[in-house]
């Protein structure tokens, strides 16, 4: 029987087969009155992204109005903070200061993911968007501080599959192109007076000022990485991550006109010394000239310092804040005051406010005041041997109050694939936590942070040893008598989602459910469907990843939409309407195959939203389907 109906904008799809078990039969659960409502976990966190003022007269930050992020204002030592954008519908994620009147910030439309620039005056609210342009992206190459008016930006709009750089002035709005893209380059960087010099291609392409030819200075492998961060204050060296002659990515210093590697500033023998994109805390001030600190993570997070003043600072408000990870987010150019952000597995994050003159810490606010942290689950970095011999690590997540034997488990393989799961708050790990259920998190083989052969040792192993890896995993803690082997499910996102498939799919004795949330199904159409901007890293996508040519049988063999027939879990399945990564049609092939070999499942279709889900009610309603659906496969035992 097929039932459909719409919620919220989300329209839900339910096949039932006989097999099905009646709702009234669920196995059991943790009693209500410990259960923390599903919207708690979900609900939009309370002032978050805190930023400076360059004057630190101001800072902003985002807050949630009915659900969704918008962009506050706060005079330091003013009155209460006041709303300056009045988004209705997407969130407002990434914002940044262009001088001490203007906030620029990126937005795209339910989810497309084509990022327009907007800016906002502080003082009289007027809102223009700099970068309207259609099926175009937006992206900031560097936000220029040297300049008052101007930044530089990456567009596509001459050429969807490239970026060409541009000068921008968020004042007047005058755009002028100083790079054309010549067919190859990913990525641009400028040097400190706003000249592009650098140039990211299938190799590390450099000039040496406006006027000179851009000309091959590193060769960097299909398995190295070579990423420069800032220029010196000279604009002669460059300081950047480097995987090159080391296994591990170290913190270097670069001299790019005779090609050699100055120094090692950073390194560590079992970790990448690196920072992500989105959370990059190596930490330069150019008005001090200076390297402050670099951030990276481990099994936990390290901090290493460059500056002694830096490190005698963060050791003082360290002491009185407590045992988080604790990360300078915003400094005043005038280095005189700062934002502090505290962390933890059981904390999404508290934010103060740091007067340096003075030594005065002011607080700012929890995020989410409504969860408590005694309640909250703890993180356990832990570690195993792979069937290989290949140690893998990851993380083990375990309800609080309940002994650690025959326990329900949730697996939940990260997304990427080349990301990794790290020591954080993850409100969908304490969801299933509070459930009752165990979580494991495996950072499998590919898994960025562990050096370059771990990465290599993933290349081309989608639904292959990546998947050995979760599997070994599992059997682990069966093993270990941590968890029941028959009440185990497997939820992910993206890849995530895609290995839930794989598991329940390849390996379907030991899934009891499986949940894939915008899961890449079909090798092939996946690749047909890229976004254009992304044809310029094809070739690293092919050695990653795979060749749909010359890897076609493989690709077949591990593309569960062509083995639906080995598939006896139930399976929920969820999928964006504008996701321009993995596309729909992902999910509806699947779902087409599910209904011709009747298997059952459950099927939520997504309207108003991309790859990212940021609408708070439509998370809400997904991740209460999600609980019931585990509920009534594994849930835990009365």
């Amino acid at each position: 029987m097929k039932t459909i109906q719409r919620i919220m904008g989300i329209y839900i799809v339910v096949v039932l087969s006989g097999c099905s078990p009646d709702p009234g039969t669920s196995m059991g659960s943790v009693p209500s009155t410990s259960r923390i409502p599903v919207e708690m976990f979900f609900k939009s966190p309370l002032q978050t992204g805190f930023e400076l003022s360059p004057d630190g007269k101001y800072y902003a930050f985002r807050n949630p109005v009915n659900g969704v992020k918008n962009l506050f204002l706060k005079e330091i030592g003013g009155g209460e903070p006041v709303q300056i954008t009045d988004s209705e519908e997407r969130d407002i994620n990434r914002f940044f200061w262009g001088n001490d009147s203007w906030l620029l910030y990126l937005q795209d439309d339910s989810g497309d993911e084509d990022y327009r620039l907007y800016r906002i005056n502080i003082k009289s609210g007027a809102t223009n968007c700099l970068t309207d342009f259609n099926e175009a992206k937006t992206k900031i190459i560097d936000l220029f501080r040297q300049s008052d008016t101007e930044i530089i930006i990456g567009l596509n709009k001459r050429d969807p599959e490239l970026f060409d750089a541009y000068r921008l002035d968020f004042v007047d709005g005058k755009l002028e192109m100083l790079v054309e893209n010549p067919g190859n380059v990913r990525e641009w960087m400028v040097d400190n007076a706003g000249v592009v010099r650098i140039a990211y291609a299938d190799a590390l392409l450099y000039r040496d000022d406006a006027d000179s030819e851009f000309r091959k200075v590193i060769t960097v492998g299909k398995d190295d990485t070579f990423e420069v961060r800032y220029f010196t204050s000279d604009n002669r060296r460059v300081y950047a991550y480097s995987s090159i002659g080391r296994d591990k990515i170290a913190i270097v210093e670069y001299d790019l006109n005779s090609g050699k590697e100055v120094k090692v500033l950073v390194d560590d023998p079992d970790y990448d010394a690196f920072g992500n994109d989105e959370e990059d805390h190596f930490v330069y001030s150019s008005n001090r000239e200076q390297l402050l600190y670099a951030f990276y993570a481990a099994e936990r997070g390290k901090l290493h310092f460059f500056d002694e003043e830096m490190e005698k600072i963060y050791r003082a408000v360290k002491s009185t804040i407590g045992d988080y990870e604790v990360l300078f987010t915003s400094f005043s150019d005038d280095f005189s005051r700062a934002i502090l952000l505290a962390r933890s597995d059981r904390l999404e994050g508290k934010y103060y406010l740091y007067d340096l003159e003075n030594d005065l810490l002011e607080p700012l606010g929890n995020s989410t005041p409504w969860l408590e942290e005694t309640k909250m689950a703890t993180m356990k970095p832990i570690h195993f041997r792979a069937r290989d011999g290949l140690t893998i690590h990851g993380y083990l997540m375990l309800p609080n109050g309940i002994e650690a034997s025959n326990l329900p488990l949730v697996v939940n393989p990260h997304a990427g694939p080349q990301w990794r799961n790290s020591w954080c708050f993850d409100p969908y790990a304490q969801l299933f936590a509070n459930r009752g259920y165990a979580v494991l998190q495996v950072n499998f083989r590919g898994s960025e942070g562990y050096g370059k052969k771990f990465m290599r040792a993933g290349f081309r192993q989608w639904g292959l040893k990546m998947q050995d890896d979760i599997t070994d995993g599992v059997n682990w803690l069966v093993d270990s008598g941590t968890v029941d082997k028959g009440r185990i499910a497997i939820f992910g996102w993206s890849f995530g989602g895609y290995a839930s498939l794989a598991g329940v799919t390849f390996t379907p004795d030991i899934y009891a459910c499986g949940v894939d949330l915008w899961g890449i199904t079909n090798y092939f159409t996946f690749y047909e469907g890229f976004p254009p901007y992304w044809k310029p890293y094809l070739n690293e996508i092919h050695e990653r990843w795979g060749d749909p040519v010359a890897d076609y049988q493989q690709m077949y063999d591990t593309s569960p939409v062509f083995h639906v027939e080995n598939i006896r879990a139930p399976l929920f399945i969820a999928q964006s309407v504008n996701d321009s990564r993995v596309r729909m049609s992902q999910s509806e092939q699947l779902v087409d195959e599910l209904e011709k070999h009747d298997k059952e499942f459950e099927y939520l279709l997504l309207q108003g939203e991309g790859h990212a889900l940021t609408n708070q009610a439509k998370t809400v309603e997904l991740m209460t389907r999600v609980e019931a659906f585990l509920d009534k496969h594994i849930g835990v035992r009365g």
